[in-house]
């Protein structure tokens, strides 16, 4: 594979990444608005018979919250270490193969010249 190509590809999964933690991020603040009103509104004193489905609302928002922040820092982790990490390992795997093709360009030249 090309290195114009490889990089083009890893900036691209870097761009999906970006998009996502966006859309995460913007998620996990609207599921912290949604926690605080049922638990403002649960804490406010609402009826005994409503207690138990804002108790359920309460528990599936904060799950998805834990889900949504876990992921958040799951990608953000990938984008600062791995993701780095891995630029850096096919950059250095292309420059090799890259190296590896001049030199034997190089041996096949000068065996054709002393031919």
């Amino acid at each position: 594979m090309p290195e114009s190509q490889a990089v083009r590809l890893l900036e691209g999964r870097l761009a999906e990444q970006e998009v996502e933690l966006t859309r995460l991020r913007t998620e996990v603040r609207a599921l912290k608005e949604e926690l605080a009103r049922v638990r403002m509104s649960r804490d406010a004193g609402a009826s005994s018979s409503a207690q138990p489905a804002r108790g359920d609302l309460s528990v599936r928002l904060q799950e998805a919250l834990d889900w949504a922040e876990a992921r958040v820092w799951e990608l953000e982790a990938e984008r600062k270490g791995s993701g780095v990490t891995t630029l850096q390992a096919q950059m250095e795997a292309l420059r090799l193969e890259m190296e590896t093709e001049v030199r034997h360009k190089i041996s096949s030249f000068l065996a054709c010249v002393q031919n």
